[in-house]
C-alpha cells in the first residue's frame, strides 16, 4: 500500500478530525506499522531481542526456528543473536 492510500485508509477508520489532529502532531514523521502476525505481541524489540539470544543459547532452536517463531527473516535473526540489532 503506498502513502496516499494508506493516509486515506486510516482516515476512514479513524475520521476526520482524529485525522486532522494526527497530521498536526506527526507532520513529517515516518511510522511503520507492523504487521499482525502471531508474534505481533512483541512490540519492546529489546525484549524480543533477549528472549530471542535466549532462545538460541539454550540450545532448543535452530536459527530458521527463531525465524519462524518471532516471524523475522533469517538474516535477521543472526544480526539480533550477534548482537548488531
Amino acid at each position: 500500500m503506498n502513502s496516499k492510500e494508506a493516509l486515506k485508509k486510516l482516515k476512514d477508520i479513524i475520521g476526520e478530525e482524529a485525522y486532522k489532529q494526527v497530521l498536526q502532531e506527526m507532520a513529517g514523521a515516518t511510522v511503520y506499522f507492523p504487521s499482525q502476525s502471531a508474534n505481533a505481541e512483541w512490540t519492546d524489540k529489546e525484549q524480543r531481542n533477549i528472549s530471542l539470544r535466549e532462545d538460541f543459547y539454550s540450545g532448543k532452536y535452530e536459527v530458521s526456528d527463531l525465524a519462524r517463531k518471532y516471524d523475522l527473516s533469517i538474516s535477521r535473526v543472526y544480526k539480533i543473536i550477534q548482537g548488531r540489532a
